[in-house]
């Protein structure tokens, strides 16, 4: 299977999977990625079809709505399929929904980000090119709500966290993506990548969305 990619090094267009069932929407990421990322397209208007796809085509990136025919989250349910056959390609998850409990389990469920249909499109192209890298998307606002749910345990006193770990994880709080934390910590993307697992691993967060939840209240406790 296709490891995730950077676009800017790919010998050949980013393959881009969307998995939506209104044939309009394949047509509107053509026109979003056209001029800011080499991409080649492919549309698949349901699960099955996206599946399929998957196993033909061998996607870089998967881009998939939660809802698709009379199922709210038929999307979520194929990725949590292609997670368990192995698939390793990052998945963007494209949606109006902005509960943060859907989004919470989108993230849990394998996805690396998510970007709302009503977003402007640099953003989505943004949000493409983001997890095209290797990193992770979650807007802002999404981000506060999953951190505002409510989580079972005491986070206690926590580890001690080096300046740069406080940075980065500061950053994440704020709803930063990786490149942006880089260019403005004037550091590697690499760096970012590498620390933000760190962080994962100091305090035990066991995905992004845990991740984005223990750093904003890292912040708001402090």
């Amino acid at each position: 299977m296709t490891e995730a990619i950077t676009p800017e090094i790919s010998a050949r267009p980013l393959r881009v999977l969307i998995v939506d069932d209104h044939p309009v929407v394949a047509e509107g990421w053509d026109r979003i990625t056209r001029g800011r990322l080499d991409c080649e397209v492919i549309a698949a208007a349901r699960p099955s079809q996206g599946w399929r796809a998957w196993r033909r085509d061998a996607p870089d990136v998967i881009v998939a709505d939660l809802t698709m025919g009379d199922s709210k989250l038929a999307g979520l349910r194929l990725v949590e399929r292609l997670r368990r056959a192995g698939a390793k390609q990052p998945v963007l998850v494209f949606t109006m929904h902005r509960s943060p409990i859907i989004a919470r389990r989108a993230l849990q469920a394998g996805c690396n980000g998510i970007i709302h249909k009503d977003s402007p499109s640099a953003e989505i192209g943004e949000a493409l090119a983001e997890v095209a890298r290797g990193g992770s998307y979650v807007p802002a606002d999404i981000a506060r709500k999953i951190a505002l749910m409510h989580q079972p345990g005491a986070e206690g006193s926590g580890p001690r966290l080096t300046p740069r770990e406080t940075d980065i994880l500061r950053s994440i709080a704020e709803g930063l993506s990786y490149r942006e934390i880089a260019e403005r910590a004037n550091i590697s993307y690499k760096t970012v990548s590498n620390v933000s697992q760190t962080l994962k691993d100091k305090l035990g967060a066991g995905s992004f969305a845990d991740l984005v939840v223990k750093a904003i209240r890292h912040f708001e406790e402090g």
